[in-house]
């Protein structure tokens, strides 16, 4: 028995003995009033299910349950009604909070639900169960809605109106809600993010009165830095459906793939002076979301509208939230074949909030209008089962067909120089669900090369991995690997007409986001049929090695390319290891090994080396040559003047006011993919912090100076002059360039502001440029570019540098910002990756002026100082850890600049 599943048991060994009370008499509650429809009044309340009060005390939408509470509920639900409940732990947040989903049916179908389970995940693969085969199954098979709650912790009102959803459809002795579970399998998570919610709960009730406060800005509402909207790790977890960075997505898509549901619910909340909102979405929609699902979307939507009118509601729909990106919780699961209809509801922070229009939103109204979409849904979901579990066969079979009559019927990911890399991109495929195959033969195929558009003839050797698009995840294979997508003409015209009049643009996240891509992997997009012998792969690993003598005299080299040889650095540093760094390129022995290769040398380190470093190769797929001579065939000897000591970093990291929450993601990386040990210093104490004790210093982007005094600026400086390394993320690069902090000899470049209708500088004479200013961004009439809204951009890449160690010499980065940076002078350092001067975009969408300011400009840049060294990244590498490419930058510059 599992962790969670021990714990589940003993809570649910207390709870079992819960006494039942008896329902004292009371009057209806009027339209509005707290208790109204929670539950609906029609409810045949079977008195054997507890309610919420009498399990933790206070009844429905009357105060923000605790994920603890929530939990206890759940037990005692399922408890109560063993025939018709069963509680699945499915696994812990890094809190170590239990993760659980209730699955609520009829006593029949609790009774074979596992059979059901394997029959629906037979009707997922058409492949291997055909039509006359599935026929039976799509006759008789309940439909399995799958509603998912509170990815954001601090959207509140979804958890309460879980458990009153799981209540309603337990306790109402009713026959058309008895009917209703005969038809439907309904698989409940209640909090997708109980970290979060217990951020959010625990600051809420710290900060509460006697009673409770409306005032939008009252203590008990506006949270702290690290709110509950994200993760331990500060992630938004509603971003990271394909990415599964996070435990809790990894194991929530687990479980989500055990079942393959047919339809899926995600339960957010919005902006306070907002209503409701619920599917179909708005534009742009991603083509890979049949006209089929649309038309789901929005039969759901008519029967949710219906339930709303009949209650006074009010609501939207096709507004602000659209279906393009694939890692929303409700795009992922369309890709796999179900209906994915997100809801949002006005949010409340608390119990009572006034708002704009001198209205006050409850708590309660929150949880009462979940909860009645969450029956409508279920009710919907009934009303159509045969229909719906017909569509979902469908999908899944339309999608190989799409593989073996599309444009596109293959893609091949070549290892090339980063096989490791490789091998983890082609994991994350196959944790998405996604199979992968491995070429064992070479193949010669007419593809796509990464973002061309154009097809050429490309070889592809033994070990590359092959992801046939005829597959039931063909199409979220696509919406993974393909390098763009298309919003539309009508949507791209429209935003550029906002921009112009000065209006918010309506794009809601990023606009390109291949896999492929990010992970620097040659990809091949095979146009038309090909030969291809392949075997499936399971768990993708790259396969190291040690080539050479068994305990080499001189040393080992581990090749520079790839992520592991970092991550294995970081491990040797830990144990005590010394480690040098070639500067230079050599050849040994007829093979070549590039700046940046790491070079163990035996007379340095202990007799452990030689089993750690086959160990390390091992378990990390490094490439490593053992060697018993120094002396070289080309290049810097291994005892030469051109290897630097890699001098273990010591790090410090601010966190808190003034950076931004998105520094969690590099925390995450240290901590969970890196595994090296950073102090994380609050921005409110760091002017304390005794520098002395750390060589490697990272400000992340974040709203800069704060606390941060002139006179931290200047111990910061005399800091790198003694020799430490700063790294700079965004405004932290930006503040560097200020004359207040003098650390960077960059300057913004900004553009000019134009009234709405005013004519566009580019439309001018030829040479009549946007305005560019090399002084800080405060002047009144300049204001910084629009963002680039995440797309990918070709950079040149200078190479002798260490930051830039294992990187070759053109990369596409994913590019998110709205900070632009003039190069820096020859005089004052170097620009290590410069965004190309012309044909700059290779994915997703730009706004013209901005990708005219930033040609030619640079992506990171580099500044010595004293004995030490500034690095300024003008985007976040890290960024939703999506990035391995510019990780790697990152990476260098925290390992490698204390020994240069």
């Amino acid at each position: 028995m599992g962790a969670a599943m021990r714990f589940c048991a003993g809570i649910l060994a207390l709870l079992i003995g819960i006494p039942v009370l008896s329902a004292q008499e009371a009057p209806t509650p009027v339209k509005g009033e707290a208790g109204w429809l929670l539950p609906m009044p029609e409810v045949d309340a079977d008195p054997k299910i507890p309610t919420l009060a009498q399990v933790v005390g206070h009844a429905w939408g009357q105060d923000v349950s605790s994920a603890s509470e929530i939990e206890h509920d759940l037990i005692a639900l399922a408890a109560a009604a063993p025939d018709r409940a069963r509680l699945v732990p499915y696994g812990r947040t890094i809190e170590k909070r239990p993760l659980c989903y209730l699955v609520i049916t009829s006593p029949e179908n609790l009774a074979r639900l596992d059979a059901i389970r394997e029959d629906n995940l037979r009707l997922s693969d058409p492949r291997k169960t055909s039509r006359d085969d599935a026929r039976p199954i799509l006759d008789a098979l309940p439909v399995i809605v799958w509603m998912a709650y509170g990815v954001h912790g601090d959207e509140i009102s979804s958890g309460d109106a879980a458990i009153l959803t799981a209540y309603h459809l337990l306790a109402d002795r009713r026959e058309e809600t008895r009917k209703l579970l005969e038809r439907v399998v309904v698989v409940i998570d209640p909090m997708q993010n109980p970290d979060g919610r217990d951020r959010f709960v625990n600051f809420h009730r710290e900060g509460r009165g006697v009673e409770p406060d409306a005032e939008p800005l009252a203590a008990e509402r506006v949270q702290r830095w690290a709110t509950g909207r994200h993760n331990h790790y500060i992630f938004d977890m509603n971003r990271d459906w394909f990415l599964q960075t996070q435990s809790e997505s990894r194991d929530r898509i687990a479980a989500y793939l055990r079942w393959q549901p047919h339809v899926l619910i995600d339960a957010h909340e919005m902006g306070t002076n907002n209503e409701y909102y619920f599917d179909p979405p708005a534009d742009p929609v991603l083509d890979l979301i049949t006209p089929r699902q649309r038309e789901w979307f929005g039969r759901f939507g008519r029967r949710q509208a219906g339930r709303f009118d009949q209650y006074g509601f009010l609501y939207t729909s096709r507004e602000l939230y659209d279906g393009f990106y694939p890692g929303y919780g409700t795009t992922w699961p369309a890709l796999h074949g179900s209906i994915g209809i997100l809801w949002e509801q006005a949010g409340t922070r608390g119990l009572v909030v006034d708002r704009e229009d001198q209205t006050k939103l409850h708590y309660h109204d929150g949880v009462r209008r979940h909860y009645v979409s969450g029956i409508s849904t279920v009710e919907t979901a009934a009303a159509n089962a045969r229909e719906i579990v017909r569509d979902f066969y469908d999908y899944r079979a339309s999608a190989v067909a799409l593989g073996r009559e599309g444009p596109i019927r293959d893609y091949l990911l070549l290892p090339g120089p980063t096989p490791a890399r490789a091998a983890k991109l082609a994991d994350l495929l196959v944790k998405n669900g996604v199979e992968v195959r491995r070429l064992t033969a070479p193949a010669t195929v007419k593809a796509r090369k990464d973002a061309e558009t154009s097809v050429k003839e490309w070889s592809a050797p033994v070990g590359s991995y092959h992801v046939p698009i005829a597959q039931p995840a063909g199409r979220l294979a696509r919406s993974l690997l393909d390098a763009r997508f298309d919003m539309g003409e009508a949507f791209r015209e429209r935003q550029l007409d906002r921009k112009k009049r000065r209006l918010d643009d309506e794009i809601y996240d990023l606009t390109a986001w291949s896999l492929a891509l990010t992970h620097g992997v040659t990809s091949l997009a095979v146009d038309g049929p090909a030969s291809l012998t392949s075997e499936a792969v399971a768990d993708p690993k790259a396969t190291g090695d040690v080539v050479g003598p068994e305990k080499a005299n001189v040393g080992y080299l581990i090749h520079a390319e790839d992520d592991a040889a970092m991550i294995a650095l970081g491990e040797l540093l830990r144990a005590g290891f010394r480690v040098q760094v070639l500067d230079e390129s050599v050849r040994l022995g007829g093979v070549k090994f590039a700046k940046g290769t790491l070079l163990l040398r035996t007379i340095e380190n202990p007799e452990a080396l030689h089993g750690k470093v086959r160990e390390l190769a091992t378990r990390l797929g490094l490439s490593v040559a053992a060697t018993d001579t120094g002396l070289v065939d080309e290049g810097t000897g291994l005892g030469g003047f051109h290897i630097s000591w890699v001098k273990p970093p010591r790090i410090a990291m601010l966190v808190d006011r003034p950076a931004s929450p998105f520094v969690g993601h590099t925390w995450y990386l240290f901590d969970q993919v890196w595994k090296y040990p950073a102090t994380r210093v609050p921005g409110g104490a760091i002017a304390e912090l005794d520098l002395t004790k750390y060589n490697v210093v990272v400000l992340p982007d974040g709203r800069y100076p704060g606390p941060l005094t002139e006179g931290f600026a200047a111990k910061l400086k005399d800091w790198v002059r003694s020799g430490g390394t700063l790294i700079l993320v965004k405004g932290a690069a930006a503040w560097a360039t200020e004359k207040s902090a003098g650390l960077l000899a960059s300057r913004v470049v900004k553009k000019p502001i134009r009234t709405a209708g005013e004519p566009d500088p580019k439309a001018t004479d030829a040479g009549d440029k946007p305005k560019v200013s090399d002084e800080p961004r405060t002047e009144a009439d300049e204001e910084s570019p629009d963002p680039v809204p995440g797309a990918f951009f070709r950079a040149g890449v200078y190479d002798d540098h260490f930051v830039t160690f294992g990187s070759p010499s053109e990369i596409f980065p994913l590019v998110n910002t709205d900070l632009i940076l003039t190069p820096l002078k020859p005089a004052d350092g170097r620009n290590l990756i410069t965004f190309a001067p012309r044909d700059l975009l290779v994915s997703g969408f730009c706004w013209p002026q901005t990708l005219e300011l930033m040609a030619g400009k640079p992506l990171v840049v580099y500044q010595a100082l004293g004995k030490g060294h500034v690095v300024a990244f003008v985007d976040d590498p890290n960024y939703r850890a999506m990035t391995p490419t510019t990780q790697r930058f990152f990476l260098n510059a925290v390992f490698f600049g204390p020994g240069h």
